[in-house]
């Protein structure tokens, strides 16, 4: 069963990377693996880099996608992003986080939720 939601992890990847592209953002780098943790995405809007989180449900029945980030999940993403942020030699470049929740209905097309500026790593 891991290998089916490793699998299913990695289309709701790919449905979110076609989005973003769509909206005309480029990806850096995706499944961005260090120390401290794993970013599902990493793209440029603009000037700003933008750490993504890409969450995928079945059903509405436990609540949307958003909500299963929880505080220590920010913190392993922030300093994941530091972590690549100093690796690109742009520590202080202009970053934000946002999740990709994507709702799987019965019907077989896919709802995306775009949260932008979902949490600060500020806060953390």
């Amino acid at each position: 069963d891991w290998m089916n939601s490793k699998q299913k992890g990695n289309r709701y990847e790919a449905i979110a990377v076609s989005y973003l592209c769509g909206r005309g953002y480029q990806i850096l780098a995706q499944q961005y693996r260090c120390l401290y943790g794993e970013i599902d995405l990493i793209a440029q809007d603009g000037s700003i880099i933008v750490f993504v989180e890409v969450k995928g449900r079945q059903s509405t029945r436990y609540g949307f996608a958003q909500e299963a980030i929880d505080h220590k999940k920010q913190q392993r993403i922030y300093r994941t992003a530091q972590h690549f942020l100093w690796s690109q030699g742009k520590p202080q470049a202009l970053c934000r986080f946002d999740v990709i929740a994507i709702q799987e209905p019965s019907l077989g097309h896919h709802h995306i939720q775009h949260i932008v500026g979902a949490f600060d790593g500020w806060d953390l």
